[in-house]
Parts: structure tokens; sequence; C-alpha cells
């Protein structure tokens, strides 16, 4: 898998040497792969890792087990970890949008004003599993030809270095490299 997401950095002209990423870190398989690829590759680029996670305060306990389960990777990395806690779902309620959706917008905007801030790309872990999955719900709700595209690889500042992995390869290089992750129970 290191050499796919290698071939897609090259292949989409994702980083350039001295560039700063930041890393969308939910804790899950897909995210955790992703943080050790780009730390595998951090001298061959020069890179700058940081990492960020979005607590949404949906699941309990379970949420604070993924926030810390974050902390402790990036500790061991000994990569920078921004943190945000929002109550989600009163969010919701408030702005009168879905959970889903709210959820999005409090990521989004959080990797945002932390990219500005930091002058970094925003690393995301969306995968070809996930790719396949936004063209299919496109085509389902009923989209144009551009619906149809997918999930970009790159996108103004965003890079999407696992878009040709699928979630078994995630799996798969987790495994092998005996990766811990954490799984949401939704």
């Amino acid at each position: 898998m290191k050499l796919k997401v290698e071939n897609t950095i090259s292949g989409f002209d994702m980083l350039r040497n001295n560039d700063k990423v930041l890393v969308a870190l939910s804790g899950g398989a897909d995210s955790v792969a992703l943080l050790h690829v780009l730390y595998s590759i951090k001298e061959k680029y020069n890179l700058t890792l940081y990492a960020c996670h979005v607590n949404h305060n949906l699941r309990g306990e379970e949420s604070m087990r993924d926030e810390n389960f974050v902390r402790a990777l990036c500790d061991e990395l000994h990569i920078e970890l921004f943190v945000k806690s929002v109550d989600v779902l009163s969010l919701s309620n408030e702005q009168k949008l879905s959970v889903e959706l709210c959820a999005r917008n409090v990521r989004y905007e959080f990797f945002s004003e932390l990219s500005e801030k930091l002058n970094a790309k925003i690393a995301t872990a969306h995968t070809a599993s996930d790719n396949v999955e936004t063209v299919l719900y496109n085509m389902a709700r009923g989209t144009s030809i551009t619906g149809l595209t997918g999930i970009k690889p790159v996108r103004d500042n965003i890079i999407r270095p696992l878009i040709l992995c699928t979630r078994e390869d995630v799996e798969r290089y987790c495994s092998e490299n005996a990766f811990s992750y954490v799984t949401d129970s939704t």
C-alpha cells in the first residue's frame, strides 16, 4: 500500500519538498494508515506533519476513547495535535442541519482554520472505497455528470493520498504493520 500511496502522491503532484501537512485524524484505520504512511515518507519530502481531531461528542465514552487514542498516537510519533471538542448534536439542532452535515461543516471549518494558521495542506483519508460509495450515492439521488466523478484526489489545499487504495488495502497495511486503530460503533 505504501508504494500505491507514494505513486498517488507523485501522480497527482500532492506534495513538494518542505510542505507542511495537517492530517485529519479520527483514529480509525484509514486515518491511522494515512498518518503512518506520511510519517514514513516525511524525510523524503522533508515534511512537517501535524494532526487534527474533532471530538463530535456523539458517542459518549467512545468519543473520548477515540480522542485519547489519537492523543497517544501523536505523542508516540511526536506529531503536534490539535483537538476541537464540539457538541454536534446541540449545534445541529441550533443550525437546523442534519447531524452528519453539521459534523462535516465543523470538521472542515476546523481543518481550514488550522491550515491557514499553519500554512499547511490538509490530508484526508478518503479511499477508493469511499469514492465508489460517493458516486453510487450521487447516482441514487440523481446527479449530473459532475456528480459521477466522485471525490477528487486534490481539491484546493486538500489532498487525498489514499484515494486509490481500498478499505481492504488499508486494513491489510494496518495488520501487517501492527498499527492499532479504533473502530466507531456506528
